[in-house]
C-alpha cells in the first residue's frame, strides 16, 4: 500500500493540484488506497466491482478523478455516466464506454438490441484485457433498468476479468424501494463486490 505522502505526491507531480484538491486527497487517502489495492489485484485477476456511496456533493467524482490520474499510465480507462433524464437511454452508460472501447462492442450495441448478448460481449471485452481496465460508472442512482441489469451481470462475473469497476451513487437518494438498492442487495454475498461510503469532509 502506498503511504499518504506518496499518494499526495502522485497528484501534486501531475501539475493538476489546485485549491481544495490536496485537502481532498489527504481526507480520502484510505479510499484511494483501497481502490489502488483492488486495481493491483485486478491486474492479474480476480477483478472487482466497488460501489462508492455518498451524499450529493461529498466528492465521489473528485475521488474517481484523482484515482484516474494515479493510474492512467498503467490501466485502460473507460467512463460512463448516468443522467437524470425523463426517458433514460437504455444501456446509455455502456454506449458511452463502447465509444471508448473499440469497434466490436460498439457494433454489437448498435446493431443488436438483445440485452443479454450485449452483456456477454462486454464481459468478454473485459476478460481479454492484457492491461488492467478501470471502468467507472457514475451516478448509478439515475441508472435505467438495463444498466441496473448490467451491474448485476458484471458483479457476478467480474472476478473472471482484469477489471476494476467503480460505480458511484448518491445513497441519500435511495429510498427503501429504489431499484439500485435491490441490485445492491442481490450482490451482497458476491465476494468480488464491495462498498465504500464517503463521509462528508
Amino acid at each position: 500500500m502506498r503511504s499518504s505522502r506518496s499518494l499526495t505526491s502522485c497528484l501534486i507531480r501531475s501539475g493538476r493540484e489546485v485549491g481544495g484538491a490536496v485537502k481532498l486527497l489527504l481526507e480520502r487517502d484510505a479510499f484511494l488506497s483501497e481502490l489502488r489495492q483492488r486495481l493491483d489485484a485486478a491486474a492479474s485477476g480476480p477483478g472487482h466491482l466497488v460501489f462508492v456511496a455518498g451524499e450529493a456533493g461529498v466528492g465521489k467524482t473528485a475521488l474517481v478523478t484523482a484515482f484516474d490520474r494515479m493510474v492512467e499510465r498503467e490501466a485502460r480507462l473507460y467512463h460512463g455516466a448516468c443522467d437524470p433524464l425523463s426517458t433514460p437511454r437504455p444501456l446509455g452508460r455502456l454506449l458511452d464506454i463502447a465509444a471508448q472501447a473499440g469497434e466490436e462492442l460498439r457494433r454489437v450495441l448498435e446493431l443488436d438490441d438483445h440485452r443479454q448478448r450485449a452483456f456477454l460481449v462486454f464481459h468478454a471485452f473485459l476478460a481479454r484485457r492484457t492491461r488492467p481496465a478501470l471502468v467507472v460508472i457514475e451516478d448509478a442512482h439515475w441508472a435505467d433498468e438495463a444498466t441496473l441489469d448490467l451491474l448485476r451481470f458484471v458483479g457476478r462475473r467480474v472476478a473472471t476479468t482484469r477489471a476494476l469497476v467503480v460505480v458511484t451513487y448518491r445513497d441519500d437518494e435511495l429510498g427503501p424501494s429504489h431499484p439500485l438498492r435491490v441490485v445492491l442487495g442481490d450482490l451482497t454475498t458476491t465476494s468480488a463486490v464491495s462498498r465504500l461510503h464517503l463521509p462528508p469532509l
